[in-house]
């Protein structure tokens, strides 16, 4: 399957993260995004999920966007991809690499999972034994009422962002100097930590950068290819996807700074959340020769 701009004989690939970029920091809508997202289905551009949220939260966004693509997950931590995905090598995939505490590729809502950091069972068992040096809270240790407190998300969405397989997200309790403990600490055992919006993240040896190059190579190839992929994201825990890609994207943010990307073509959006989103995907996919609408038709 191509999906390549034949005038130019370059084949897009958009990567985003979703909250404060595709769906709005607030409201989570995606209305604004929406004239984008129409454009990319119409002109068979790959759009792929590269989020800290967990599958089971992105099935029903998934199915009401109808997008049908692989979904990265959790940070990177892992890749949902589906089994009858066309430009997949399942083959190949079933037999990568081992990662600590992943010992098959389990499947589930016809998705295969792989693991690119760590089994989230190993990642529990090592924040167990850091509890008596550092403060924090795991979502492993809180009910979907009190996830939903933190979260604003309701109890049914927040059960689904508690059902994970490569990270756990943490609130951390201590000081800033005690967090850089925590991460030297974490590295010891082959783990690392990520902030977001509302948690830092703690997954294996991999993060949204690794796990986009990762999927870039088994399912479209390299540069070499014509490939070139567009990443868009909003904050710390964006930019080794954004440093990775080839038009990295920031979306502006109505609660925080852009973070600093390096990145020659970093480009750092008007609007905030899912208009911008629209804004500088249409800016990009113009610069490359598709015929997209102008400005007042979607803003």
């Amino acid at each position: 399957m191509t999906h390549q701009n034949i005038s130019s004989g370059i084949t897009p690939l958009v990567f985003t993260d979703l909250d404060g970029t595709l769906l709005d920091h607030h409201t989570y809508s995606f209305e604004a995004a929406q004239p984008a997202i129409d454009f990319l289905k119409g002109a068979g551009i790959p759009w792929i999920f590269n989020t800290s949220k967990t599958l089971s939260e992105l099935l029903p966004l998934a199915n009401r966007l109808d997008n049908q693509h692989p979904m990265i997950v959790e940070n990177g931590g892992g890749i949902a991809l589906p089994q009858d995905y066309p430009d997949a090598d399942l083959s190949e995939i079933a037999n990568s690499e081992r990662v600590p505490g992943d010992s098959e590729h389990p499947t589930a809502d016809g998705y295969c999972l792989v693991t690119l950091g760590a089994a989230r069972k190993l990642i529990i068992e090592v924040l167990a034994d850091m509890r008596s040096s550092f403060a924090f809270t795991g979502a492993s240790q809180m009910s979907t009422s009190a996830f939903a407190a933190v979260t604003n998300l309701d109890e049914a969405q927040s059960g689904l962002a508690l059902e994970r397989y490569f990270s756990e997200p943490l609130i951390w309790r201590d000081s800033e100097q005690k967090l850089s403990e925590f991460a030297s600490a974490l590295a010891l055992h082959g783990l690392h930590l990520l902030r977001g919006g509302r948690f830092v993240h703690v997954i294996g040896n991999s993060d949204k950068g690794r796990a986009m190059r990762w999927l870039c190579e088994r399912c479209w190839g390299q540069a070499d290819n014509g490939v070139v992929t567009i990443a868009l994201g909003d904050s710390d825990n964006d930019v080794a996807m954004l440093e990775a890609s080839d038009y990295p994207i920031v979306i502006r943010s109505p609660v925080h700074p852009p973070p600093p990307i390096k990145h020659v073509s970093v480009r750092i959006s008007n609007h905030i959340g899912p208009a911008g989103w629209t804004e500088m995907l249409f800016g990009v996919l113009d610069e490359l020769g598709y015929a997209v609408p102008a400005g007042k038709d979607y803003l």
